[in-house]
């Protein structure tokens, strides 16, 4: 159950940046603009809640390791997948030692 709060804190943060960049990228139509930033806002809130509630049972040095790493794994997917970015050989390398670590952080 601890976990589950922790990993949908990082669902949430991701498609809180998401819906950032999707703001950011429809700059010429302010309907679409001010919807995906306040999608961004309401999953930001989603986000600060789950990580908050989560830190009630996982410390925050584990927590917050887990959380900036597999975001920043998420992202790089996202910005792959939803945005159509470019993936390096150094950037999969990257993401895998990142997941290398958040393993060897998880566990005591």
């Amino acid at each position: 159950m601890k976990y589950i709060l922790l990993y949908s804190s990082i669902i949430a943060n991701i498609l809180t940046n998401v819906g950032f960049n999707l703001s950011a990228l429809n700059d010429a139509t302010p309907a679409k603009k001010w919807g995906y930033f306040s999608g961004g806002l309401v999953f930001g809130l989603i986000n600060s809640l789950l990580f908050t509630e989560c830190l009630k049972y996982i410390p925050l040095q584990v927590a917050s390791a887990i959380f900036f790493s597999l975001t920043i794994v998420g992202l790089s997917l996202a910005a792959h997948f939803v945005f159509g970015e470019d993936v390096s050989v150094r950037q999969i390398i990257g993401t895998i030692v990142i997941i290398a670590g958040v393993i060897l952080v998880s566990f005591k």
